[in-house]
């Protein structure tokens, strides 16, 4: 049997799951995948076998630190990380009792600074999925450094002019992630959609073109 791969995936929004989702759907049936993530709901009715582990809701905990805790600056290299917080401990835990126990092949980080640096302590590799935009502060670079890989959901055209060679380098550009499986029309049925020409080059249709073809937007 392959060793599994296992998936960090950020509870704020869908996005995360569903880059989750695309990837894993694309894996062999017999690579055993495991789920980290605090809102497990989140994948409900995917349809792929997976094993989904609970992680602490760390924005719902009730005791807050003590303030003189609380009030210790972050390092750079991180982008939360509270002192005196007992989830976040059970968080990093729960993670570190995972990847010890089934020894992933990768861990897939989407997204945490925080956590790409504890695969790194803990000897893992980890693949950091990148969000677009300028990310060039010292969190985002540490965690960037501390993978073996970095994928990108979205297009090598779309990066920004600012980004390091190394990152570059690092980075696998998927040109898009989604869950959707509609099928995407053709430039000639999409013309035919618009109720435009074959090969006339347009820059606006007629508002009834338009909206037909409202129900193709994602």
């Amino acid at each position: 049997m392959p060793q599994p791969i296992t998936f960090y995936v950020g509870h704020q929004g869908r996005g995360h799951a569903n880059r989750a989702m695309a990837i894993i759907d694309a894996l062999p049936a017999e690579r055993a995948v495991t789920i980290l993530t605090a809102r497990p709901a989140l994948f409900d009715g995917f349809a792929r076998a997976v094993t989904l582990v609970p992680l602490p809701d760390e924005g719902a905990a009730s005791d807050s630190p003590p303030l003189a805790l609380a009030a210790q600056p972050t390092p750079d290299i991180l982008h939360r990380a509270p002192i005196g917080d007992a989830a976040i401990r059970a968080t990093m835990r729960t993670i570190l009792d995972h990847l010890d126990a089934v020894d992933p092949a990768l861990f897939v980080v989407d997204v945490s600074a925080e956590i790409a640096l504890l695969a790194r302590i803990a000897s893992v590799p980890a693949i950091g999925i990148r969000m677009h935009g300028n990310r060039g502060d010292a969190a985002h670079l540490a965690g960037y450094r501390a993978c073996v890989g970095l994928l990108a959901p979205f297009d090598e055209a779309l990066e920004q002019p600012e980004t390091p060679d190394w990152i570059r380098a690092m980075t696998h550009y998927a040109g898009g992630l989604c869950t959707a499986q509609d099928v995407v029309p053709g430039k000639a049925e999409a013309r035919a959609m618009l109720g435009l020409s074959p090969t006339a080059r347009s820059s606006s249709c007629s508002p009834a073109a338009a909206a037909q073809a409202r129900p193709m937007r994602r």
